[in-house]
């Protein structure tokens, strides 16, 4: 039975606790995991979070629950900047690691971090979830059979709204040491889609804007915001695909929206999150004379569902992947 820490109990620390909570319900053939030790900023939060989320300990030193013989993996679900130095040392411990993205604000915390997972020999994945979606799975199997013959251009967007709000506090997003913001925090996730269905990028060129200047501060008055909350990207994938991305986290109205416009020579392919239940799909191969988007609705034939989902567009709660 596998020993499961946790680092971090913010909003991913709760959806991670959720998701191995989760485990025996999804995947009845294997052993449900123990969730043995949590770890906070302090003993009495890790220990108030440790009775919600279901662990059988808290600590107020991450280390502690690194250096627990009980743990065998540990989810990572702390502020960017900590990722390197807490990934490197639950690694070098020995354990496996599912770390939430970005995985690190520099790219040297990164390679540190990748490097680390090599020696270990320990499985280390970083939360992309979104890759998982039936809908996305399928766009990537209907582009190997080149169904929409060679791609042209991918067009991709992504835009919530936690940031819209001009008067909201400043937090830790918005300090330099997070990363620069959108482009890193947030866009890693359409930037995951691109490697899962395109391959590597290139070439970039990037514009980043900041749309407030300060926010408030709890103790009164302002501080300046130091990321950047938009961004354009036009980019050149190796496989000489042409691509635009599109990211913002103040974009009034929009609840964790990633469109996908996908062109190719014999048609095209629509994707929007908000709709995550379906696609739609063109084809020059039909009659000029029904030419046209059709819906794709996502049902159990769609993988990976888990077996017990029997109604199609049951929504992607009903997915999930090993």
């Amino acid at each position: 039975m596998v020993g499961v820490g946790l680092i971090g109990t913010g909003f991913m620390g709760k959806c991670h606790a959720i998701a191995w909570n989760a485990v025996g319900t999804v995947f009845p053939d294997v052993d449900k995991p123990r969730l043995v030790h949590l770890g906070e900023v302090n003993d009495d939060l890790a220990r108030r979070k440790a009775g919600e989320f279901g662990f059988a300990r808290g600590s107020g030193d991450w280390r502690a629950v690194v250096n627990d013989t009980e743990v065998d993996v540990v989810s990572l679900t702390t502020p960017n900047q900590f990722h390197p130095e807490m990934a490197i040392a639950i690694l070098e411990a020995g354990k496996h690691l599912w770390c939430e993205k970005p995985m690190a604000p520099s790219f040297a915390g990164a390679e540190a971090m990748a490097e680390a997972a090599k020696k270990s020999g320990k499985a280390a994945v970083l939360g992309y979830n979104y890759i998982q979606n039936p809908a996305i799975r399928h766009i990537g199997a209907l582009l190997e059979e080149k169904i929409i013959g060679d791609v042209n251009l991918v067009r991709i967007e992504m835009d919530e709204d936690f940031m819209a709000d001009p008067e909201a506090r400043f937090f830790w997003k918005h300090e330099a040491a997070s990363g620069y913001g959108a482009l890193d925090d947030f866009a890693v996730h359409p930037l995951s889609l691109i490697k899962v269905l395109f391959g590597r990028v290139a070439r970039v060129m990037c514009d980043m804007v900041k749309p407030y200047a300060d926010r408030k501060v709890a103790s009164g008055g302002r501080r300046a915001v130091e990321t950047y909350d938009i961004a354009s990207v036009l980019m050149h994938l190796e496989n000489g695909v042409a691509g635009t991305l599109l990211v913002n986290r103040s974009a009034w109205g929009r609840k964790g929206r990633i469109a996908i416009q996908i062109f190719g020579s014999k048609g095209s392919i629509l994707y929007d999150q908000e709709r995550m239940n379906e696609f739609q799909l063109y084809l020059t191969a039909d009659r000029p004379t029904e030419q046209g988007y059709r819906t794709i609705l996502v049902a159990p034939h769609h993988k990976p569902m888990i077996p017990s989902c029997r109604r199609p567009a049951m929504g992607w709660a009903s997915t999930t992947s090993r």
